[in-house]
Order: structure tokens, then C-alpha cells, then sequence
């Protein structure tokens, strides 16, 4: 079965060549790393939100079709299992979607990660909900003490940062229990996990800057002057995050001299962005429907061409 609309991407790397998993509106894709179509799967009608976890194997994401949880079993080459209903779906009737249509795209559910125990967290932005799996699938919890969760990112240890409705980033802890919460952001709208100095970094879209924190809620780093900044993919092992604005291309930050180094200023719509074990940035670009790898000093190195609507990279 043959479908053109790509959704989401994935890098896994391989013994002799890496492998792209691609999600799109009726299936998934592995594609090599040269972008030549090793095969398909059409029992998915829209893959977002992919994650991978390379310890055990297994490629997580949601299926925007219902908003069911899959987890993937890589070398098994079928799915593990599926978790009904595990987010909601798009809804103006129960959130501010007016607020948000500046981006002419719902804010999707999405999930993260924690490598250290194979958990998943889930941002049920439209359920106003924050879930947590286990590694089997397993239900650990499910709150619904936050108001449009933007995104979580998963620290280990049972711990993860929300970022809850506009104003507030809270730290949970087991039974997704808040620890401690800060204010001052307008709009985090994604947060990424620099494993290698303990930051969660934060894209404050409304206040147009990219911050860090740490564990105790302690702002460690700083770079003003990003606008509108919507999503992020860190390179920890080189001090680089990547940062797609909304409409000022994709900016180059060091994580530890809190300054912009570099750009991309293609003026194309950015629908996701992350970097694979090489350094390279893999960008989907929705509005050109291309995928375009970046060298980890911006140069490009390939694109796949003719990818329908994309909107998500991750990678190994």
C-alpha cells in the first residue's frame, strides 16, 4: 500500500549503514540513511512524536489517528503493543486552540523519553493531562493537574519536567507528584534534556529567548534574541542546541557560552528537527516536503525530496 504524506522521521543506526524510520498519513517507512525505501508498514495511519530507545530496542510514538501509544519492536520488525486512547485529539472546545492558530497547525501531543528505565512520558496537551508507561506498556500514572501540557521532558530517576499551560514549568516526581514549579516563561513550547550537563533547555516562544535549568530549578543558561523559538534538538556530546524558530530559519546555539553561533536561514516551515550520533542535524522541512541532513557545522549533506507534509524528526 502506497501513501505520499510523510509525518515523521526517524534515524537508527546500523552496523554498516544507519536506517530512517518514516512515518506518514497511512503507514511507517524505513528508509537507509541515503534515503532509498527498505519497506513499509500500513497499520498506521499517522506516526507523530517518534522516539527511540536504543538500549531495548523499541520505537515508540503516537498514532494520530486515535492518539493510541505504539511501541515498535525494531528487530522483532512488528509492533510490541498498543495502548488505546493514550492522549486526545485536537478539540477548540476544551483548550485555547485560538490562541495557537498564529501557527495554522494544532498543537499536537508528544511524548519523551527515559532512557535510563524505557519509560514514556506523554504531554496530553488537549486531555490537560500528563501520563507516564512503562517499559511493558504498563500505566504508572495519569494526572490531570495540568492545564495544556506544551511538552515533558524525562530526567531519569522518575523525574521529568512539564511544561504546563503558558505561564509555569513544574518538576514531577513519582505519581507525578510537583516538586517544585517556576514562572516567568510565556509559552515553553518544547524542552529538550542535555543529559551531559543535567539542563533541561527550555524555547520560551512568547519571550522570544532559550533558557536552561537545571534539576532544582536554578536558570543556568541564557540566549535572548531568538524569535519565536518552537523547538529544539541538542547535541550534548558537542555543546550544540538547535533551535527552529517560526519563522526566522533554525538558529545554532553553544550550550556553554550561552551564544548564537550560527544559522540556517532557510525561510521554509520547520516541522521538526533532531541529531543523530554523528553530529548531524536531520530537519523536516513541511512546506518544500523535503528532509534535509545538515553537517554539525549547518552544511547540507543530502535530501530526501518528494516527503508529503512532514512534521517530526528524531534521531539516534
Amino acid at each position: 500500500m502506497y501513501r505520499a504524506a510523510i509525518t515523521a522521521l526517524i534515524i537508527v543506526a546500523g552496523a554498516a549503514q544507519a536506517a530512517v524510520w518514516v512515518g506518514y498519513e497511512g503507514g511507517l517507512r524505513q528508509y537507509t540513511d541515503e534515503g532509498e525505501l527498505v519497506r513499509t508498514y500500513d497499520d498506521y495511519r499517522r506516526p507523530i512524536s517518534l522516539a527511540l530507545d536504543v538500549e531495548r530496542r523499541r520505537l515508540w510514538f503516537l498514532d494520530a489517528y486515535d492518539y493510541g501509544l505504539v511501541c515498535f519492536d525494531v528487530d522483532a520488525d512488528k509492533e510490541a503493543f498498543r495502548i488505546r486512547d493514550a492522549a486526545h485529539a485536537p478539540a477548540i472546545g476544551t483548550s485555547n486552540l485560538r490562541l495557537y492558530l498564529l501557527e495554522k497547525r494544532p498543537i499536537e501531543p508528544s511524548i519523551s523519553l527515559d532512557a535510563g528505565d524505557g519509560s514514556v512520558w506523554v504531554a496530553d496537551f488537549y486531555g490537560h493531562q500528563v501520563a507516564k508507561y512503562d517499559a511493558a506498556g504498563k500505566e504508572v500514572f495519569r494526572s490531570g493537574s495540568f492545564h495544556e501540557p506544551f511538552a515533558v521532558a524525562a530526567l531519569g530517576d522518575c523525574l521529568a519536567w512539564v511544561a504546563g499551560g503558558i505561564k509555569t514549568l513544574s518538576l514531577v516526581g513519582p505519581e507525578c507528584k510537583t516538586l517544585r514549579s517556576m514562572s516567568g516563561v510565556n509559552e515553553a513550547r518544547a524542552l529538550a534534556y542535555d543529559a551531559a550537563r543535567e539542563l533541561v533547555w527550555v524555547a520560551d516562544y512568547r519571550n522570544n529567548r532559550v533558557f536552561a535549568i537545571n534539576s532544582e530549578g536554578r536558570l543556568k543558561r541564557k540566549v535572548t534574541g531568538v524569535e519565536l523559538p518552537a523547538q529544539l534538538a541538542v547535541d550534548d556530546a558537542r555543546g550544540t542546541v538547535w533551535v527552529a524558530t517560526h519563522y526566522a530559519g533554525i538558529v545554532k546555539i553553544s550550550a556553554d557560552n550561552e551564544k548564537i553561533t550560527g544559522s540556517i536561514p532557510e525561510p521554509e516551515s520547520v516541522a521538526g528537527l533532531d541529531v543523530d550520533g554523528g553530529g548531524r542535524l536531520w530537519v523536516a522541512y513541511d512546506q518544500v516536503e523535503e528532509i534535509v541532513c545538515y553537517s554539525p557545522l549547518g552544511d547540507k549533506v543530502l535530501t530526501i525530496k518528494r516527503v508529503n507534509m512532514p512534521t517530526g524528526v528524531a534521531a539516534e
